[in-house]
């Protein structure tokens, strides 16, 4: 299974970490990292409607699973700001003043819902986040259970 890594980022060594903690968290399940390299938003303004962007990007994946790391904030209609949402295919999260740990932690958790994985209340990196505090609180790694349902898939 291919995850393409897409990103409107500069930071390369940030983004091989990134790759790297997906690699080493999803990779017994089979998952393979490509880094597809600069991503154009062709949405204007400071916030990105997270609903119209996630199905904008996801036009041009086929069957591989996306993750766009994005430097706007994102907002879903009725809901308000957000770090990161997904679809069955495709996952954006906003990088915006997010700290490299923070980032991979939300990057983990977007790719967990790609693979199907719902939230959890274990410790896990699947918990809910709310707010930094609460990614700064969870886990870099699945519990039993998640990878349990992951090896079963």
């Amino acid at each position: 299974m291919i995850l393409l890594l897409f990103h409107d980022r500069n930071y390369l060594a940030q983004l091989w970490r990134i790759k790297v903690a997906i690699e080493e968290c999803y990779g017994p399940f089979g998952l393979k990292v490509q880094d597809r390299g600069y991503l154009h938003v062709p949405f204007p303004g400071p916030r990105l409607n997270a609903a119209k962007l996630l199905k904008y990007l996801g036009l041009g994946t086929g069957k591989d699973l996306s993750l766009w790391l994005l430097d706007g904030e994102l907002y879903y209609p009725e809901v308000g700001g957000i770090f990161g949402c997904s679809t069955d295919r495709s996952a954006i999260l906003s990088a915006l003043g997010m700290e490299l740990h923070i980032l991979a932690k939300e990057s983990l958790h977007e790719v967990g819902h790609l693979l199907g994985l719902d939230h959890c209340r274990d410790i896990c990196v699947m918990n809910l986040s709310g707010s930094i505090e609460q990614v700064e609180g969870k886990s870099f790694y699945l519990c039993k259970g998640c990878s349990t349902y992951l090896r079963k898939k």
